[in-house]
């Protein structure tokens, strides 16, 4: 099918017409957010059993008939690695578009490839070869080339295909009930960074050397880069980077003429926002060390280590049984949490709790 650029309400409307009457609808989107922090959305794919369509919504206003389509409880939205894609959607839309399907963890729940590319489950299920030259394609940028649109419909050309495939084979495998929580886990999940802001700065490279109240610094300088960042919609590093917030770090300014002399920082920033930045770095000097963040793993005790190695140990068993990725089940990260006394933890929930959860806590029954 040649994919059809959908420039006009009167042409979004015609295709939703027809949409509308399906069960399940492909969809992908195309963004960009190189220099920006929100991702900034250029082109929406969607396909149907007969149409493929590349929806400009920078060539005029298409949220009210796109909700209309993408927010209908009667379609299945299938994408393949899904977690972009929302986000972008919710940014433009004003929520997800649910329920959904999404290929690439189905494909998890079935074997071993606990995140394949689209393009390989293409190539390994269809036998089909995508091509890669529009990777690095701006689309912001207009017009865009048929080249291009052809590479966007691709994106969705075959995943209804694969969404039906896949559709009985979990049928088979007795895992739709899994499939069914983990789509749902996707519709109800945050994408939302400003929930995370309190512990951005452990994104920060070089963290590592610093110790202390050099911590505590760096949590507040930037959780302020973080703030102007959103405020601006600029990537952090174009407010600050990252050996900028460590050397901020390590000096410890107590005002705004220390600051200024840190790292090239006044060729940066306005003298408003380095009042701003030392208003938010002399914060830290007045929290409690008892509250001092720290990159110090909590060390396992003797007993705590022999349960980990029973967790893991039963982790990769079972993965072999049912012939998945042990990550699918629960990563390493989240066994430690397990033998530490966390509980709220995505393994011992739902179709994970019955397969392997019960199973898990009686290795680690009180954190001890």
């Amino acid at each position: 099918m040649t994919p059809e650029l959908i420039e006009s309400p009167a042409a979004l409307a015609a295709l939703c017409d027809e949409l509308k009457t399906q069960d399940c609808i492909a969809v992908d989107t195309e963004f960009a957010r190189e220099k920006t922090y929100f991702p900034h959305i250029g082109l929406i794919q969607i396909a149907g059993d007969n149409r493929i369509a590349c929806i400009d919504p920078l060539a005029f206003d298409a949220k009210p008939l796109l909700s209309g389509l993408l927010f209908n409880n009667s379609i299945t939205k299938v994408f393949h690695a899904c977690l972009q894609d929302l986000e972008v959607l919710e940014l433009t839309l004003g929520e997800k578009p649910c329920p959904l399907f999404d290929t690439q963890v189905a494909t998890a729940l079935m074997n071993e490839d606990h995140q394949i590319s689209y393009a390989r489950l293409v190539e390994n299920e269809l036998n089909i070869q995508l091509p890669k030259s529009e990777t690095r394609t701006d689309w912001l940028r207009r017009p865009l080339t048929k080249a291009q649109l052809e590479y966007a419909a691709d994106d969705v050309r075959f995943l209804l295909s694969l969404y039906k495939q896949q559709l009985g084979e979990l049928e088979a495998l007795q895992r739709s009930q899994w499939m069914h929580e983990e789509c749902n886990r996707l519709c109800s999940m945050s994408l939302n960074n400003q929930d995370n802001l309190f512990h951005c700065w452990t994104r920060v490279k070089g963290k590592e050397r610093l110790r202390g109240i050099e911590l505590a610094v760096l949590q507040q300088a930037a959780i302020w880069r973080e703030q102007q960042a959103i405020a601006k919609d600029r990537t952090r590093r174009r407010i600050l980077a990252d050996d900028q917030l460590v050397q901020i770090a390590v000096k410890q300014p107590k005002n705004t003429s220390e600051l200024a002399q840190v790292g090239h920082i006044r060729k940066r920033l306005e003298m408003s926002e380095l009042d701003s930045l030392s208003e938010a770095i002399c914060s830290a000097y007045a929290i409690a060390e008892s509250e001092w963040p720290s990159l110090k793993r909590r060390q396992l005790t003797q007993d705590q280590s022999a349960a980990l190695t029973a967790v893991l140990d039963l982790l990769r068993n079972k993965a072999a049984e049912l012939g998945i990725s042990q990550g699918t089940l629960c990563n390493r990260k989240d066994a430690e949490k397990l033998v530490l006394g966390k509980r709220d933890l995505q393994v011992l929930d739902g179709w994970r709790l019955d397969c392997i959860g019960n199973d898990l806590l009686k290795q680690a029954p009180d954190g001890q």
